[in-house]
This record gives C-alpha cells, sequence and structure tokens, in this order.
C-alpha cells in the first residue's frame, strides 16, 4: 500500500473525516517533505481553476481577506484607505468590486485534516511533524520505537504528535495524535491550505 493510501484510509477514521471525501496532498513545507490528508471545497477549488491566482497572495492580503466575510458585499466606505488598496492588489476573481462595495469571493480551497511525516530518524521526524502544529493534527511514522519506548511515547505525545509504526504495506498506530481543537483560522493558515490544495494537483 503506498504512502498516500495509508494516510488516506487513516484519515478517513477521524471524527471530523466522517461522511466527508478525503484527498492526500503531498507537501515540502518548512523543510519537510509531508503527506496531507484534507477535505476539498469543490467550490472554492473550482473558483482557482477559473480564476488561476498565480503564487498565493501574501499574508497581509491573506489576513485582509479574512477581515471580509464571504460572498457578503462590504461597503467600500467601510473600509480603510490601506486595506482598500491591499484589496486591489489581489489577483482578480478573489474579490468582486460594485461601485459601492467589494465582496469577498475566496475562501481556503481545503480543510487540513492530518500531516504525516515518516523517517527512520526518531528525534528528526519528530520536529518534522513539530513543524505543522498551528494547521492540523500531525503523525510521524518510523520503522520502529527507540529503546526507551516509553520516555519516547511521552515526549511525543507531550507535543501532540501521533506515533505509527510502519513495516511493509503495514501501518500500526501505537499513539493517538491530539486531537486539534484549538483552532482559528489565520492568514498563515489559510496561505497552508493553498499550499496543500495545489499539492494535490496532478502535476504537483
Amino acid at each position: 500500500m503506498s504512502v498516500a493510501a495509508t494516510l488516506e484510509r487513516f484519515a478517513a477514521t477521524m471524527p471530523r473525516a466522517a461522511d466527508h471525501e478525503i484527498g492526500v496532498a503531498r507537501v515540502r513545507l518548512f523543510g519537510t517533505r509531508a503527506w496531507v490528508a484534507y477535505r476539498p471545497d469543490h467550490h472554492q477549488q473550482q473558483l482557482r481553476r477559473t480564476h488561476p491566482i498565480g503564487p498565493v497572495p501574501a499574508l497581509d492580503l491573506l489576513d485582509t481577506l479574512l477581515g471580509l466575510p464571504l460572498e457578503q458585499p462590504v461597503p467600500v466606505a467601510a473600509l480603510a484607505p490601506a486595506a482598500q488598496r491591499r484589496l486591489r492588489r489581489l489577483p482578480e476573481g478573489m474579490v468582486t468590486w460594485s461601485s459601492t462595495s467589494v465582496t469577498r469571493r475566496f475562501a481556503p480551497p481545503v480543510m487540513p485534516l492530518l500531516a504525516m511525516v515518516q523517517g527512520p530518524d526518531w528525534a528528526k521526524s519528530l520536529r518534522a511533524a513539530s513543524r505543522f502544529a498551528m494547521y492540523c493534527e500531525r503523525l510521524m511514522v518510523v520503522p520502529e520505537l527507540p529503546a526507551d519506548e516509553q520516555v519516547a511515547l511521552a515526549e511525543a505525545s507531550f507535543y501532540g504528535v501521533g506515533v505509527a509504526l510502519r513495516q511493509g504495506e503495514s501501518l500500526t498506530v501505537v499513539l493517538e495524535p491530539e486531537k486539534f481543537t484549538d483552532w482559528q483560522p489565520t492568514a498563515a493558515w489559510w496561505w497552508f491550505t493553498e499550499e496543500v490544495s495545489r499539492g494535490a494537483e496532478p502535476n504537483a
């Protein structure tokens, strides 16, 4: 079984994944290669095919977008001049303008569920998985536990990282990832969702 298939099967058992389609993207972010399971927003992905945005907009632009309600016109006069200038820098299609209002059309294209990293080195894999702490649940896959298993698992638990052992095509979870409950949408999180969505594209 491929890494992507293993991750997809595991992610499908997560509470937030119930009754939803699950996709898997391979990404290289924060100096780490990972597989990210996600729930797609097909409407938002179609918008990106209709209105390609090129490079992911800068964080200040995404932060300004987050301040606007989705698909609801906002009076231009209600926006600070700096916010208006930032919005006018956005790629075509992310917002629409009328003579008196602006409407946000774009939202994050996916909901990340789980990031999985794998490697033979325990410490390096734990550090790599920890880099995704702001974005979703995390799982590290290693071939075996260190000699002092209880100390190692306690360390992973402290950082909220799940642990799975992989031997051939089988994957056994020995420590569940910490639930990702303290979540707030931020510009950085939106940026991450765009990168995950691009990692899921056929030519990514």
